[in-house]
C-alpha cells in the first residue's frame, strides 16, 4: 500500500486536533457495567443533529465504532479519568450514556497509536509512505475506472502511482479561504489552522465524476470577538452566552440594529441558527454603564478593567454618550438600535412581555455612556463534502459509483456525520473508523497479500 500526503509527516489534524472520540458497546463500556449499544448511539446522533446528519453515514459509524475504540485501547490510549461520559452542556442535547471520551495529549494520543500500528508495517514494506507529494490529478482507464493518481513531489516534478483502490482522504478545505466562501456561502471568519486542508481532494473527485453534498448544512457557533476585520482573524475573545451559565443583561442586534433573538434562548442550536439568517453572521451585543457596573463580568477571563480598556480599540468594541453616535461607530443602522433599545425597555418598564419572548430582564439600557462589543459568528468545519455510498464508493451525481474510488475522514463533509448541529465525538470517530474499514475490506496486490501472509501480519 501507498500513502500519500502533501505533508512532511503523518497524521494530518490529528496534531492538532481534540481527539475527541465516541462508541457504545465497547470494552470500556462492558468494564465499567454500561449498558449501551450501536442503535442507542444512532438514535442519540439522530437526535442531537435533528435529523440533519446522514443516517447511512451514521449507522456504518455508530455499528463499527466500538472496535475502533478498542483497538485503540489495546494500542495504548488511556482515557482520562471518569471517561466515558455523556459529553452534557448547558443548552445541548447530548447522550443519554456514557460513550464520549478523550486521551490527556488528545489527538497526539491516537496519533501515538497510529505511528505505532503503522511502524512495522512500513518496516515489513507492506505499507510505503510519500511524503510532501500532492495528488494532482486521478488517472482512469477507458471505462472511467480509476487507476492510479499523478502527483507532484515536493521539487515540483511529477510523477504518476498506479492501483487497485484510491482512497481519498485529504481532509476538508478550511485553509482554502475562496473554496470555502464558495461552498459554504460564508467567508471562514477565524480561519483554518491545519495549512494542507485545502480541498484537493474534493475537486479530485468531482474531475472524474464525483459530487459534492452537504453545502445547505453549514453551521456557526454563536461568536467570538475577531482581533480584526481581515479574515481570517484570530480570536480574542468571546462574551459569554449561554444563559445557563451567565443571564443576559445585554440586548444582541444585527448589522440592521434589530434584535433577533430571545438573549436568554436556552437552546445552544437556536441560537446559532438564528444567527446564521442575519447579514454577515454578526451581531452587536449592547449595554450602557449601569449594566457594565451591576452586571457579571461578561468577557470569558475578562475583569472589568480590562473591558473598559477594550473599549478604546475599534472597531470590535464601541462606546458613545448617545445610541446614534454608537451606532455610527459600530457601524449599524442608528435608526434600528433605538427603535429596539426603545421597544425592549417599554416592555420591561410597562410589565408587558417581550416582543422575542425574553424572561431575564434585569434592567432597562438607558443611562449613558453606551457600550456595543461585536461578535463575529464563524466556524472552520468543513461541511460540504464528497458524496459516497454505504461501502465508502464515491458516487456519481447520476446514483452511480466511480469505480475504484474511496473517500473516508473529514472530505465526506461534518454534514454528513454531524448535520448542522454538534454530535460529540462524530468527526474524528468515523474518520478513524472507515478507514479502517477500508483497509480491512479491500483486496491486497498480490504481492502484498503474499508478503502478509508470510509474515503473519494481520
Amino acid at each position: 500500500m501507498l500513502l500519500v500526503d502533501a505533508a512532511s509527516v503523518v497524521g494530518g489534524t490529528l496534531h492538532l486536533a481534540n481527539g475527541q472520540i465516541s462508541g457504545a458497546g465497547t470494552r470500556l463500556h462492558r468494564e465499567l457495567g454500561i449498558d449501551d449499544t450501536p442503535d442507542r448511539h444512532f438514535d442519540d446522533v439522530m437526535r442531537v443533529t435533528e435529523g440533519t446528519a446522514n443516517p447511512d453515514i451514521v449507522r456504518l459509524t455508530v455499528d463499527h465504532a466500538a472496535t475502533t475504540l478498542d483497538w485503540l485501547e489495546r494500542g495504548g490510549l488511556v482515557p482520562l479519568p471518569g471517561h466515558p461520559v455523556t459529553g452534557e452542556a448547558p443548552g445541548r442535547p447530548m447522550y443519554t450514556r456514557r460513550r464520549y471520551l478523550w486521551a490527556e495529549r488528545e489527538g497526539r494520543a491516537i496519533l501515538d497509536v497510529v505511528g505505532r500500528e503503522l511502524a512495522p508495517e512500513i518496516a515489513r514494506g507492506l505499507v510505503r509512505t510519500q511524503l510532501d507529494t500532492r495528488v494532482t490529478e486521478l488517472l482512469t482507464d477507458d471505462s472511467g475506472a480509476v487507476v492510479g493518481v499523478r502527483a507532484e513531489l515536493g521539487g515540483g516534478r511529477g510523477v504518476a502511482f498506479r492501483g487497485r483502490h484510491v482512497l481519498l482522504t485529504t481532509g476538508g478545505y478550511a485553509s482554502n479561504m475562496s473554496m470555502f466562501r464558495r461552498l459554504s456561502g460564508h467567508p471562514n471568519y477565524a480561519g483554518g489552522s491545519y495549512p494542507y486542508s485545502q480541498g484537493y481532494g474534493l475537486d479530485l473527485a468531482v474531475s472524474v465524476g464525483g459530487f459534492l453534498r452537504g453545502r445547505e448544512l453549514y453551521r456557526t457557533g454563536f461568536g467570538s470577538i475577531l482581533e480584526n476585520e481581515n479574515h481570517p482573524a484570530r480570536i480574542t475573545g468571546r462574551l459569554v452566552t449561554t444563559p445557563q451559565t451567565r443571564p443576559p443583561w445585554e440586548i444582541y442586534v444585527n448589522l440592521r440594529g434589530e434584535r433577533f433573538v430571545a438573549e436568554d434562548e436556552p437552546r445552544t442550536l437556536g441560537r446559532e441558527r438564528t444567527l446564521l439568517r442575519q447579514p454577515e453572521v454578526r451581531y452587536w451585543i449592547v449595554f450602557d454603564q449601569e449594566i457594565l457596573e451591576r452586571a457579571p463580568p461578561g468577557v470569558q477571563g475578562w475583569t472589568r478593567e480590562q473591558m473598559l480598556a477594550a473599549f478604546e480599540s475599534p472597531p470590535m468594541f464601541a462606546r458613545a454618550e448617545s445610541l446614534a453616535a454608537l451606532a455610527a461607530r459600530a457601524g449599524i443602522s442608528p435608526a434600528g438600535l433605538e427603535r429596539s433599545v426603545r421597544d425592549y425597555n417599554a416592555a420591561l418598564l410597562a410589565g408587558t412581555a417581550d416582543p422575542f419572548g425574553r424572561v431575564h430582564r434585569p434592567c432597562p439600557i438607558g443611562r449613558a455612556p453606551f457600550y456595543a462589543i461585536r461578535h463575529q459568528g464563524h466556524s472552520a468545519t468543513s461541511a460540504a463534502g464528497v458524496a459516497v455510498d454505504r461501502d465508502l464508493r464515491v458516487l456519481r451525481g447520476d446514483g452511480g459509483i466511480v469505480p475504484n474510488l474511496y473517500a473516508a475522514g473529514e472530505i465526506l463533509g461534518s454534514g454528513a456525520t454531524i448535520g448542522n448541529a454538534f454530535a460529540a465525538g462524530m468527526m474524528l470517530t468515523p474518520a478513524l473508523t472507515f478507514g479502517r474499514l477500508l483497509g480491512e475490506r479491500l483486496p491486497l496486490s498480490r504481492a502484498a497479500a503474499a508478503s502478509r501472509a508470510s509474515t503473519g501480519s494481520r
